[in-house]
């Protein structure tokens, strides 16, 4: 089942042939949610993102993409599609069409947070056939599309589970499956935003959770050296289809993750 406009529909068969075109052939904007005990998680945080990035990219808006309007639109097709019990991830993708914006949803039911179990061995590497430019425009998600499918064939040639993503003054952005945190004695270090990583808003919301509801760590957002992973006691990947993921191996470094997952499970308590 997908949303196409506010209309629920069974097949793209069914979707204008004219915006079948424009998903094909124009610039578009995503934005991808989880919905989880039947509530979309962070959707204050998503919409302003989502209304951020429409503006960026010289989108018309129209009035009626309230916050309110778009959340009733994503629980129609969920209430139709999910029981109560069910998790899943929602894939937004607005599109120029009829000098406005057209949209559809869709959905992949996926394991519930608490149900998440993180693979024990994570084996990551640097990614440095390529590298993404350290500005605001690389916090859209559609930016550097290209460069990430590129990435994610090369770790799996390689035999790696994920790969660290540079920019272009070869410091840490993210890694191909999400955003990233180095645990460091007291400290948490996370690339800062100027360094071209994406402003995913569970990455957001885990930000300010570690800033004003837990006093063991202090959250550091800067700009990090490749050295750092080496210098780190732990490392972690945070998305919204995995969770928690702690990073085993990079080259010859071997980590064993225990305080961030349990911070991790602090923070989902928290919120869910």
């Amino acid at each position: 089942m997908i949303n196409s406009n506010g209309n629920l529909i069974s097949g793209f068969n069914e979707i204008p042939e004219e915006f079948i075109k424009n998903l094909h052939t124009h610039l578009s904007v995503l934005e991808v949610l989880r919905y989880e005990n039947k509530t979309i998680l962070f959707w204050e945080l998503h919409y302003f993102r989502i209304i951020t990035v429409l503006r960026r990219l010289r989108f018309e808006i129209p009035m009626n993409y309230t916050m309110e309007y778009l959340k009733e639109e994503v629980v129609k097709l969920m209430n139709i599609q999910l029981s109560n019990e069910n998790s899943a991830l929602i894939t937004i993708q607005f599109i120029p069409y009829q000098d406005s914006i057209g949209f559809l949803m869709s959905f992949i039911k996926v394991k519930s947070f608490y149900k998440i179990e993180p693979l024990e061995n994570y084996i990551v590497d640097l990614f440095k056939e390529g590298s993404i430019q350290s500005n605001n425009l690389s916090n859209i998600s559609t930016t550097n599309t290209t460069l990430f499918n590129i990435a994610k064939k090369y770790a799996k040639e390689n035999g790696f589970d994920d790969c660290v993503i540079l920019n272009d003054q070869k410091k840490l952005t993210e890694t191909i499956q999400g955003s990233l945190y180095l645990l460091q004695d007291d400290k948490i270090l996370t690339p800062a935003l100027k360094s071209g990583c994406q402003d995913f808003a569970l990455r957001s919301a885990f930000n300010e959770w570690l800033e004003n509801k837990q006093k063991l760590f202090t959250l550091i957002k800067k700009e990090i050296s490749p050295f750092e992973l080496q210098k780190s006691n732990e490392i972690m990947v945070l998305s919204l289809k995995h969770g928690y993921q702690g990073i085993s191996h990079y080259r010859k470094s071997t980590y064993i993750s225990n305080q961030l997952k349990e911070l991790f499970n602090s923070f989902i308590q928290d919120i869910c």
